[in-house]
């Protein structure tokens, strides 16, 4: 509260404040208001908004990623209004409506976001923000988890992106690869171990959300992370920990959750997943182009129409209801249609060629190296977000937004500096020839 008046003179620190909140979510250890109805993201959103009126901006922020951003959120708002006028998608017209403004709300922050961080020193506070933020969440997550003997699962806080175990493994997956490549370049040393320290504490609570996926997500990390990493002797002994722990400091509880999802047996949440990717699949076909709107997959009127004969039967008898698609690639498949499907995943891949060519570019320079890390971090949690991803409906998941507008800061800065450093260069060059001129004559 005390923080907002300050973020419409310095719009920079509104974001970090607000990175802070929607992260840490803070206002969850309250009581009363503060925790249930208190809308404290917004209350540092609205004057940080302010704020950037009046605050230095980047200009150059039109890339790729940027065009696509843009690009989907106008999808988003079509594909909403196009469903209130068909009379079958009634049923969910208002709650496609109420989550199109919860995107567009996570949307205009991951935009202010480009436009805000000027600098490397800012987009570094910005990383440091949301790892610690994750960080002292999975500190007392695991403190939690090892001190009752791995008996519960740890959850995200009530009421947030990461509340279910899934989604919180997601998140704490994704953060794992930025507090590795932030320790390597970290010159202090009580950072670095602080850092590394908190990176531990993330992949023990990842273990204790008790999530299959989480350890698949874990997996893809160790093996992207043992590819780039040049001390692979230092990565194996890590890796060999992790094992041993998982051996030894896990329930039997545990154990059989991840033996039943090697050996194939079907749960509800499995089932879940079936029924939803099959109901995605088939209402696409019926609206290939913008697909049912969000929140069609919850809508009980619509939705089981669409699901296959053979899983109806689990649907109703196992399940009842669906929470979700299960699969950020069927979300919006189903919800925005084969249009924003395609929008979504050349936005996927397109970050991806940029975080290549940006290390590519970069290397080799002394005053660009500082990029290279920044590109291996997103790659990874990139990667393991689309590998995550696959078994989550999370495509509109803030996290993964906020590290796209991470990436196109990367390129703004680095154009930036680029076109800086040839500038000084044609500089010096033209007085060199100048000095050789006046010497001949």
């Amino acid at each position: 509260m005390l923080a907002a008046p300050v973020a419409v003179f310095n719009a920079y620190f509104g974001l970090l404040m607000w990175a802070w909140i929607a992260y840490f979510n803070p206002h969850r250890y309250a009581w009363g208001v503060a925790k249930i109805i208190l809308p404290v993201g917004w209350i540092m959103a609205v004057p940080t908004l302010v704020g950037t009126l009046f605050a230095p901006k980047n200009t150059q922020i039109f890339t790729r990623e940027t065009y696509l951003l843009g690009g989907l959120w106008l999808w988003f708002c079509f594909t909403t209004f196009y469903i209130s006028n068909i009379p079958d998608f009634s049923g969910h017209v208002t709650d496609a409506t109420w989550q199109l403004e919860v995107v567009s709300k996570i949307l205009l922050m991951t935009f202010l976001s480009i436009l805000l961080v000027t600098s490397q020193a800012k987009l570094r506070g910005l990383v440091m923000v949301i790892l610690l933020s994750f960080g002292f969440r999975a500190l007392f997550a695991s403190i939690f988890y090892l001190k009752t003997g791995g008996e519960y699962r740890i959850f995200g806080p009530d009421g947030t992106f990461v509340a279910d175990n899934n989604d919180f493994a997601l998140a704490l997956n994704m953060t794992i690869p930025m507090f590795y490549y932030m320790a390597s370049a970290e010159r202090k040393m009580w950072v670095r171990v602080g850092l590394r320290i908190l990176m531990v504490c993330v992949v023990v609570s990842v273990i204790g959300t008790y999530s299959r996926g989480g350890l698949v997500g874990l997996a893809i990390i160790t093996l992207a992370l043992i590819a780039k990493s040049k001390q692979k002797f230092i990565s194996m002994l890590f890796v060999s920990m992790a094992l041993l722990f998982m051996l030894i400091g896990t329930t039997t509880m545990w154990k059989d959750r991840m033996t039943n999802f090697m050996e194939g047996n079907l749960d509800e949440s499995a089932y879940a997943r079936l029924i939803a990717w099959n109901g995605g699949w088939h209402l696409a076909m019926d609206y290939p182009v913008t697909g049912g709107g969000f929140d069609v997959f919850t809508d009980q009127q619509i939705f089981p129409q669409y699901v296959g004969v053979s899983l109806r039967a689990a649907l109703y008898g196992k399940l009842h209801t669906l929470h979700s698609a299960h699969s950020i690639y069927i979300q919006m498949l189903g919800e925005q249609g084969f249009v924003g499907l395609a929008m979504f995943l050349l936005l996927l891949f397109t970050s991806l060629m940029s975080l290549r060519a940006l290390r590519k570019q970069a290397r080799g320079r002394p005053e660009t190296e500082w990029v290279v890390p920044y590109a291996n971090m997103f790659e990874v949690s990139l990667l393991v977000y689309m590998a995550n991803g696959a078994t989550l409906g999370r495509a509109y998941f803030d996290f993964f937004y906020q590290i796209i507008a991470c990436i196109i800061i990367v390129k703004i800065l680095l154009r930036r500096q680029l076109e800086s450093t040839a500038v000084v260069e044609q500089q010096a060059s033209g007085v060199g020839q100048e000095e050789l001129v006046l010497a001949e004559v």
